[in-house]
């Protein structure tokens, strides 16, 4: 028996009803991540794969920090920024040291030890990277409100909302850096 397929396009409404009948999950800023009125905002776990089949998770994250709150892993995380075309987000902002944390740790650090990227969403060149172990770095976001109106329209700015994907067990290593104050001059 032969069976003959014809290729649909790829729409909004077909992705819904696979992911209606369990056989997709559509990678969409989570109702958790979008209405987070914490300080700083908030980590949903998207998934997290069982340990026998390799540990692995991809969070949703929704980020309301506004201060550069550094830190690292000891292993690699995948930033994977997607945003619906309907919501508008306030800047996200990811600070880099342009070394690993063992030099980071020895260095007297100045501006020329650090790039800030305000990041690009839905763009396959740059809103799609891993970040390698031991790379020391912040994401905020811009300064000023934040409070959801009504269906994703957001007085201020809605705060970005991204994934990650990550070891399922990796530990967030939070530094805390004495002698130095960190800003972003906003444009």
């Amino acid at each position: 028996m032969e069976i003959n397929f014809t290729p649909q396009k790829a729409t909004a409404a077909l992705f819904k009803k696979l992911e209606a009948k369990g056989l997709i999950k559509r990678m969409l800023p989570s109702k958790k991540a979008l209405e987070s009125k914490t300080r700083t905002g908030v980590v949903d776990v998207f998934y997290n794969s069982r340990t026998a089949n390799g540990a692995h998770k991809l969070i949703c994250v929704g980020k309301r920090s506004e201060k550069i709150k550094f830190s690292w892993h000891a292993d690699n995380e995948d930033f994977l920024l997607i945003k619906p075309p309907k919501l508008k987000y306030k800047p996200l902002y990811m600070v880099i040291a342009l070394c690993k944390i063992k030099e980071f740790l020895k260095k007297d650090l100045g501006p020329k030890d650090f790039v800030c990227i305000e990041l690009n969403f839905n763009d396959p060149y740059t809103s799609f990277f891993t970040m390698l172990k031991g790379t020391v770095h912040a994401e905020l976001t811009a300064a000023g409100g934040n409070r959801v109106v009504r269906a994703g329209v957001a007085r201020g700015g809605q705060h970005p909302v991204f994934f990650v994907t990550e070891p399922s067990k990796l530990k967030d290593n939070k530094l805390k850096i004495k002698n130095y104050s960190f800003r972003i001059n906003e444009c």
